[in-house]
């Protein structure tokens, strides 16, 4: 697990409305990726792949569309996913 997991990013991307993109937190670095869903590049296939492949060990999913996320939304998620 990450010893410190960056609150400020998954506070932004729990607040992210953009469907081009998903966020997951990596739970090794503590911080948020941005997963580019529709770009077809080799580089944003093997990204997916990555994160797919540590789905829920390593990687865990940050729901964005949240109007004015907080440090209460950020807490709730980490507690959500088991993570805090």
């Amino acid at each position: 697990m990450a010893a410190n997991i960056n609150r400020d990013q998954i506070r932004a991307a729990l607040g992210e409305t953009d469907p081009a993109f998903s966020f997951y937190l990596d739970l090794v670095s503590g911080e948020v990726l941005r997963v580019p869903d529709t770009d077809p590049s080799a580089e944003a296939e093997a990204l997916r792949n990555q994160v797919m492949e540590g789905y829920g060990d390593r990687y865990r999913y940050i729901p964005g569309g949240k109007t004015n996320p907080t440090d209460s939304d950020v807490q709730a998620w980490l507690e959500a996913e088991g993570i805090a």
